[in-house]
């Protein structure tokens, strides 16, 4: 059985209502869907994986303050970029997921019955 270490929550840039840039942490991936919240969230929320995007500070720091100014064409068009970089398929291998090798069923033996 694997050691299980609670993996720490990793930064992550959060596309939000208004196309608000937010800091928040991906806790891990389900069902295609990132699990974000703050760092130590009790009750974080689910989205799609085309809202969350990989931190820099740089990054941050540039969306946040076209989006103070509204520079929101500019904004959409950092988004647009990061496309390439979202977070669940950066951090993917990096966090616990509810689908585990481990933890799935061997197809071929389940079915003959042979389960050793």
């Amino acid at each position: 059985m694997r050691n299980m270490i609670p993996t720490k929550p990793i930064p992550v840039i959060v596309r939000a209502w208004g196309n608000e840039p937010v800091r928040s942490y991906l806790h891990r991936i389900e069902n295609n869907r990132c699990i974000v919240g703050s760092e130590n969230a009790n009750n974080p929320i689910s989205l799609p994986p085309d809202q969350v995007f990989a931190f820099t500070i740089h990054t941050f720091s540039t969306m946040v303050d076209m989006y103070q100014k509204g520079n929101i064409a500019e904004l959409r068009e950092v988004y647009a970029n990061l496309r390439d970089d979202l977070a669940c398929n950066r951090y993917q291998d990096s966090l616990d997921s509810s689908h585990d090798q481990e933890h799935l069923t061997d197809s071929e033996r389940a079915a003959s019955g042979n389960t050793q």
